[in-house]
């Protein structure tokens, strides 16, 4: 897209190795640093679902389970986001001092983790409810210059979850996906539709390949308030350039489809501001 008057945001669909978590590491460091290198605009960058080991194997998924504040991804991730300049939304599985699991994804700044979402819509047709538990809450963040949430994959095919992140203020929604063959199609109106029914930019990044539960063969893209898709059509990462005063501007032309909102939205408080 002409010019840089505006921040960009990537959703990279890459392709993980199954439990290889170093490997996986450096892919997205590879891709992602080469998309900084080719946008230097960038702001903000979404990778897959489960991303660190692959959405694949989920009843041994456990042995690669970590920390969303201490494991070894939160710290990778956040070297190189402050080294790059920019936020970054990854999934991976969590593991709770419970030792209960979550499907789930951190977003990273270069000052560190900002937030951790779980996963709230277990696909009952996987292995995921009987691996994870869901999550509840959606927190919003300010992050560069934008109000940022994360929602996962399935969270996507039904309204609630972006719905409560556009109720809390945000304008920038990051979706890491595993969403499989044969339903890209679908994919693609759900996040077209989530965009539009909460006038809000909305990136996500899918895995990609096949492997033996499932294959993904949908790239994800990024959408704008006005539920178009804003990004060209690659295979491997998705950039969009976008305008954060656009979604109070298309809720006042096109009407605003929350109820009891009908115009802009009045913000809730942050979990917190880097």
């Amino acid at each position: 897209m002409p010019g840089d008057a505006h921040p960009r945001v990537a959703a990279l669909h890459l392709q993980p190795e199954p439990g290889d978590v170093q490997g996986n590491l450096l892919l997205a460091e590879r891709a992602v640093t080469a998309a900084k290198r080719a946008h230097p605009a960038l702001q903000w960058v979404v990778l897959p679902e489960l991303f660190t080991t692959g959405y694949a194997g989920l009843r041994t998924i456990h042995h690669h389970a970590e920390s969303a504040e201490r494991g070894a991804s939160a710290a990778f991730f956040a070297s190189l986001a402050r080294r790059l300049g920019l936020y970054i939304a990854y999934g991976f599985p969590e593991r709770h001092r419970s030792g209960e699991l979550s499907d789930s994804a951190n977003f990273i700044g270069p000052r560190g983790l900002l937030l951790t979402y779980r996963k709230r819509q277990l696909v009952w047709t996987t292995d995921e409810p009987g691996v994870f538990v869901p999550g509840r809450e959606i927190p919003v963040v300010q992050a560069g210059g934008a109000r940022v949430a994360l929602v996962i994959c399935w969270d996507l095919g039904s309204p609630e979850a972006v719905r409560e992140a556009a109720l809390a203020g945000a304008d920038l929604i990051l979706a890491p996906a595993g969403w499989r063959y044969p339903w890209g199609r679908q994919y693609e109106l759900a996040c077209a539709a989530r965009a539009l029914d909460n006038a809000v930019y909305l990136a996500s990044a899918n895995q990609l390949g096949d492997y033996p539960e499932a294959g993904f063969d949908t790239p994800g893209g990024v959408y704008g308030p006005d539920g178009d898709r804003v990004c060209e059509r690659t295979d491997t990462g998705s950039v969009a350039e976008i305008d954060l005063s656009l979604p109070a501007r298309w809720r006042g032309l096109f009407g605003s489809t929350i109820p009891g909102h009908a115009g802009t939205l009045t913000p809730q408080p942050l979990v917190g501001s880097v």
